[in-house]
């Protein structure tokens, strides 16, 4: 496994109010990559030969956009501790 750290110009000062979220990348299978986040919640599959970093980086964002959309519509602090795994 590879740990796979996204970091976006993009994030505003709102969701940085937000907790972070890993990425990594399991490479277990040699014809597909599968990111995931830090608490192991599957975010997307590629196939290991058309696999793009750019690809794999826009699916993080798109994922971290979204968990940053869940947490601001729910204001619960508990929910922010079940996505981290905690």
């Amino acid at each position: 496994m590879e740990v796979f750290s996204v970091i976006s110009e993009e994030v505003s000062k709102e969701e940085l109010l937000f907790p972070s979220f890993g990425y990594l990348l399991d490479e277990s299978d040699p014809d597909i990559v599968v990111l995931r986040r830090q608490n192991d919640a599957f975010v997307a599959a590629f196939s290991a030969r058309g696999a793009t970093r750019e690809a794999i980086r826009e699916a993080a964002q798109e994922n971290y956009r979204a968990l940053v959309g869940e947490h601001a519509r729910s204001g619960d602090p508990a929910a922010e501790e079940e996505e981290r795994g905690a």
